[in-house]
């Protein structure tokens, strides 16, 4: 797409320019001084292609209703479209010439895919924007690097491919960093917390058993509490009834005999007392009503007696108020009278001064020989061309005395500065030593930073210790590699953490063993528990002691003498068997809790065996691994003990390696740098012996020497070919003076010639000269003008005096009508009769106004005295309803009526909230019920119901503390029965940790594989961008430089310059030079996109800058290169740059000035 226009209609300072293209150029420059709208310009480009930005800064002059922009665009195929663009919201797009909306998409076709930062990023480009791509550039990223050094051909879906390896080996696992949502970290994670489970989920049956007969004991506890407090609390509910149906029976009571005291009333409809205090409201008002009426009438009569009235000059009010605006109309014309006099008297006097200077005898005469404006206008063009012949002639003279004092001092001035020779082939010699002190200043930086970083290189060896010398010692080194030390010492710490485990769970097994132990030693101690053995032994001792007393009890035998301590033991032990026998059935809690023990210790003798068994294996595994440690630094020598010490120490081996490599790659380049350097100070001493200038020696270069003795010579150079073309010029120009000095002679014969037939009919000597001719020409328009100024001051004064007097007759005329007497002022005889008119109508008003207010007083009263009668009429009518004599005794009934009202509403109110207390009794039984009991007896019956429902409470909430404790200790148990899940998923932990392993090294080892094959294509096929940027590159430079470059040696590979063969890294550039190349790049990179899709205009601002006229001249030929391809614009403020542009391109450079 082409501009083949762009109107500036209503933009910034702009309004109307239009800027043409030339469809024929390849090179367009707008050149334009500070303040002429270069930057508007620019900026209007977007604006009209992409719309008007929301808040532009360009409606200083025109505001935003008004900002319009115009322009003709031109498709590849030739299609083109003229349209203007409107600051607004919708339809921006218009038709031009019918002022129709387009269509919004209108430009698509022409625009593209581009939007506008694509347009700007792409196709616009001033010198900030060309170095931040640049340094982007260098710093490996932006889109443009990508484009260069990622988008070989073929290469980029293998790129793509190889970033989604990596992309996903990184999601696995990273050596360097550990992220918990890495893969692998998941899954390891995941494993130890289901080991963790493992451990902690163990159940045991009788302990389940245990909780849940607590819970079902707790469950029946529960609900038997909980029937108890309902209970209570419906009791408590109609104690506190009772208590509240006393008071209201006493407040029902006590209301009735209040009643009752009131005495007998009259009965009367609802809403009776209140209508007749209204009543009795509505009366007093209205008899005070008709009271203010009535005094209102009275006073307004008095009013209206008083007012006196001047009603003979109404009829006559038109007239006066006419002879009054007359007065003010000839009063301030009689003001302006002596002004207009001394105005015409000016204007005569004035015309007698130009008659005199004139040569006129009387003003007269001046007036009869008025010319016209034509023959004035003659004259003073005539007396301009004598003046502009006589400057001429004088401007001529003054010429011919500069050419000869220029000629003198040109030819002087070549003299002196003798032969002087083209400096042409020394600025050649020197523009190839451009960037040398940039260069031999980075070399020197370079040197001193390698040996920095070799003493940096052997402080940190020193500080690893272990005996090293430097770091050649330390990279020969056979140390272990930090992936197999990281991957022992984590199998190491997973050991230890496991034996740290096992020590802490052998050491709980012990305490709880001890624990039970003296659990069952409590158990037995004090009386022995009654067990089956021990009653069973009681018995055998009951039984023996019975047998021996057996035969005597019988009468089979005889008493002996052991027969009463027989006796004795048999008590004994008919007591002791008896007592075990009851204890058993009192202590079956500590019988079962005596077996638990028993139990428990036997079961943690198992769990304390198998612990024993898996802490010898713990310890032996971790002897292993301790001997993997040792072996992996056993070809070193060193012993380092194993922790993150040693993890730290390959990392610093590693880092020292690395940088031991780059130290010696940077080595290198130092060498390759020295010897380009020693050529160029060779050259340079050539130059400065060439200059007369010292040799440097070992001093630094200093090109500025150079530059200045070179510019010295330029400057003399220079200023000898000025003196001669100085010297071709003067001799030019005295044949054109020559010339001109013949051509002003014959034009001043003919003025003069004029001058006599003109000047004689304006009194105007025909030998005058101009200034005088000018001067009486002035004169006679002046003359013109007090004529006309004299003649209408006359005619005014005569009409300001006629109308005097036309007005004082009119006011003497109104004076008799009015029967007056004659007035000798008729401004003042107007102004009193004006006056004695306002007043008349003052009174007329007033008088009126108090008519219509006696009027309105007098029905006021009627009205308020029927208002009185109808209110006297209601109230006798509420008199004999109430059987009153008068209005004095229905106030008090009325209050006795209200007390009434009042006790019965109470009533009511009392036997509905006794309804409510009642629980469906009547009020007879309720008052049956509470019969024999006062307050206090239902008071304390009331408060042991509530301390009943307290203590049931209490209970309530004990058991349903000791349900819901039951409850989560079964839930609890749920909760651990996920120890076959949690065995189950450390499983599944160790089947994703196998994945993850597998699925890492599949893709980081694709990765790798594919990074080194692009890296190989990337060595063998150059990039299409880069080889014409180094074409391009090589043109800027004007041959200096070779070309651009990838230098693969670098990681990652970069973009250089070539010279020689060698690489220079743009940093190593001076400013214009690394300027050229960003330009080389970005020009090869817009050729490449404009080969895919369809190119906008490339736009440029201030891009030779940094630019000498020779690389200027290249830069214009490199752009009308890119002019076949897109169209170019460029925009300046420097004039010469434009020059150079027509200059370079011929007919292919166009220029618009604005």
């Amino acid at each position: 797409m082409k501009l083949r226009s762009l109107g500036l209609e209503r933009y910034g300072r702009f309004t109307g320019r239009v800027l043409e293209f030339d469809p024929e150029a390849r090179v367009t420059v707008i050149v334009g001084a500070n303040e002429a709208g270069k930057t508007t310009a620019l900026a209007a480009v977007a604006d009209a292609l992409y719309g008007i930005e929301t808040r532009s800064r360009y409606n200083f002059l025109h505001d935003y209703k008004a900002m319009r922009l115009a322009a003709t665009v031109e498709a590849p195929d030739g299609r083109s479209l003229s349209f203007a663009r409107l600051k607004r919201q919708n339809a921006t797009l218009i038709d031009p010439a019918s002022e129709t909306p387009l269509a919004d998409d209108s430009l698509a076709a022409f625009l593209g895919a581009h939007d506008r930062q694509a347009f700007l990023d792409i196709f616009g480009l001033n010198q900030r924007r060309l170095r931040e791509g640049g340094e982007k550039l260098l710093a490996g990223g932006g889109d443009l690097a990508e484009t260069l050094l990622a988008a070989a051909p073929g290469l980029g879906q293998v790129a793509a491919l190889r970033d989604r390896f990596q992309e996903s080996a990184a999601k696995i696992f990273n050596p360097a960093r550990r992220t918990a949502s890495h893969t692998f970290h998941v899954a390891v994670d995941k494993r130890t917390q289901a080991q963790k489970a493992v451990r902690e989920q163990e159940l045991r049956v009788d302990e389940v058993k245990k909780l849940r007969e607590a819970a079902e004991r707790a469950a029946g506890a529960r609900r038997d509490t909980e029937m108890a407090e309902r209970a209570a609390d419906a009791a408590l509910a109609r104690a506190r009834a009772l208590v509240q149906a006393a008071r209201e029976l006493r407040l029902l009571d006590g209301q009735a005999l209040a009643l009752a005291a009131l005495g007998e009333l009259p009965v009367v409809a609802a809403g009776f007392v209140a209508g007749a205090r209204d009543a009795l409201q509505h009366l007093a008002s209205a008899r005070e009503r008709h009271r203010f009426a009535s005094d209102e009438v009275e006073r307004v009569d008095a009013e209206r007696a008083g007012i006196g009235l001047d009603d003979g000059i109404l009829p006559f009010a038109e007239t006066v108020e006419a002879v009054d605006g007359e007065r003010t109309a000839v009063a301030k014309e009689l003001l302006s009278l002596p002004n207009r006099r001394v105005e015409a008297g000016e204007a005569r006097a004035a015309l007698e001064r130009i008659a005199q200077s004139l040569g006129l005898s009387d003003v007269a005469r001046l007036l009869a020989a008025l010319p016209d404006l034509p023959l004035l206008a003659r004259a003073e063009d005539l007396a301009d061309r004598k003046r502009m012949a006589a400057a001429t002639t004088e401007a001529l003279s003054r010429e011919r005395s500069r050419q000869l004092a220029d000629r003198q001092l040109a030819e002087t001035a070549r003299a002196g500065l003798g032969h002087v020779a083209d400096p042409t082939p020394l600025q050649r010699r020197l523009a190839l030593l451009d960037g040398a002190e940039e260069r031999e200043r980075a070399l020197r930086q370079l040197e001193h930073r390698l040996d920095a970083q070799r003493a940096q290189l052997g402080e940190r060896v020193a500080r690893l210790g272990h005996g090293l010398a430097d770091a050649d010692a330390l990279a020969a080194l056979p140390l272990p590699s930090l992936g197999a030390a990281e991957a022992t010492l984590r199998d190491l710490r997973l050991v230890d953490d496991a034996l740290g485990r096992l020590h802490e769970a052998f050491s709980a097994l012990e305490e709880q063993a001890g624990q039970a132990e003296a659990r069952l030693a409590l158990l037995k101690s004090g009386r022995p528990a009654p067990t089956d053995a021990a009653i069973s032994a009681a018995r055998r001792d009951r039984d023996i002691a019975w047998s021996a007393l057996r035969p005597l009890a019988l009468g089979e035998r005889g008493r002996r003498d052991g027969d009463v301590e027989s006796v004795v033991n048999l008590d004994r032990a008919l007591v002791a068997a008896d007592q075990l026998a009851d204890e058993r059935q009192v202590e079956t809690q500590r019988l079962a809790e005596l077996a638990q023990a028993e139990r428990d210790l036997a079961d943690l003798a198992v769990r304390q065996d198998a612990a024993r068994k898996r802490l010898a294996e713990a310890t032996a595994r971790h002897g292993a691994v301790l001997r993997d440690w040792s072996g992996l630094w056993a070809l070193s020598g060193l012993q380092l003990s194993a922790d993150d010490r040693a993890l730290a120490l390959l990392r610093e081996v590693e880092s020292i390696r690395q940088a031991r490599d780059q130290l010696r790659q940077e080595a290198a380049q130092a060498a390759a740098q020295r010897d380009s350097i020693a050529f160029e100070r060779a050259e340079t001493d050539r130059l400065r012996a060439q200059l007369d200038l010292p040799a440097l020696g070992e001093a630094p270069l200093r090109m500025a020497d150079l530059r200045d003795a070179i510019a010295v010579a330029e400057a003399r150079f220079l200023k000898a070919r000025d003196h001669e073309r100085d010297l071709r010029q003067l001799d030019e120009g005295q044949v054109d003076l020559a010339a001109r000095e013949q051509a002003a002679a014959a034009v001043l014969a003919g003025l003069v010639a004029e001058a006599d037939e003109v000047f004689a009919r304006l009194a105007i000597r025909a030998e005058a000269s101009a200034g005088e001719a000018r001067a009486a020409i002035d004169l006679w328009r002046d003359a013109l003008q007090l004529y006309v100024k004299l003649e209408m001051a006359e005619r005014r004064i005569a009409g300001i005096e006629r109308d005097r007097d036309q007005f004082a007759s009119r006011v003497a005329a109104l004076l008799e009508e009015l029967g007056a007497a004659a007035e000798d002022d008729p401004f003042a005889a107007a102004r009193q009769l004006r006056g004695r008119l306002d007043r008349a109508r003052q009174l007329r008003s007033r008088a009126d106004a108090v008519d219509e207010a006696v009027e309105a007083r007098k029905r006021a009263l009627a009205v308020a005295a029927e208002a009185l009668e109808a209110a006297e009429a209601a109230m006798a009518e509420l008199l004999a309803a109430a059987g009153c004599a008068d209005e004095a005794m229905l106030a008090p009934l009325l209050d006795r009526l209200d007390q009434a009202e009042i006790r019965a509403g109470r009533i009511a109110e009392a036997r509905e909230r006794l309804a409510g207390l009642g629980d469906g009794r009547s009020e007879d039984e309720i008052r049956a019920a509470i019969d024999g009991r006062d307050d206090a007896g239902l008071a304390m019956a009331a408060a042991e119901t509530e301390a009943a429902h307290a203590e049931a409470r209490i209970a309530r909430d004990a058991a349903i503390e000791s349900d819901t404790q039951a409850r989560s200790a079964l839930a609890a148990l749920d909760g651990r029965e996920g120890a076959a899940a949690a065995a189950q998923d450390e499983q599944d932990a160790v089947a994703e940790i196998a994945e993850a392993v597998e699925r890492f090294s599949r893709d980081h080892v694709a990765a790798r594989l594919l990074s080194a094959a692009i890296e190989r294509y990337r060595a063998e096929h150059q990039n299409p961008i880069v080889e014409r940027a180094s074409t391009a590159f090589q043109m800027l430079t004007d041959g200096q430089w070779s070309g651009i470059g990838i230098d693969y040696d670098e990681d990652p590979p970069r973009l250089a310059a070539m010279r020689d063969g060698g690489h220079f890294s743009p940093e190593t550039l001076s400013e214009g030079t690394r300027d050229q190349l960003f330009l080389a790049l970005r020009i090869a990179a817009i050729e490449e996109h404009a080969r895919r899709a369809s190119p906008l205009p490339f736009i440029a601002d201030d891009l030779f800058i940094t630019f000498d006229e020779k690389r200027t001249a290249a830069g214009f030929r490199l752009l009308a290169e890119l002019g076949a391809v897109t169209q170019v614009i460029v925009f300046s403020h420097h004039l010469h740059v434009a020059e150079q542009a027509v200059a370079v391109l011929g007919k292919q450079a166009a220029v618009i000035e604005l």
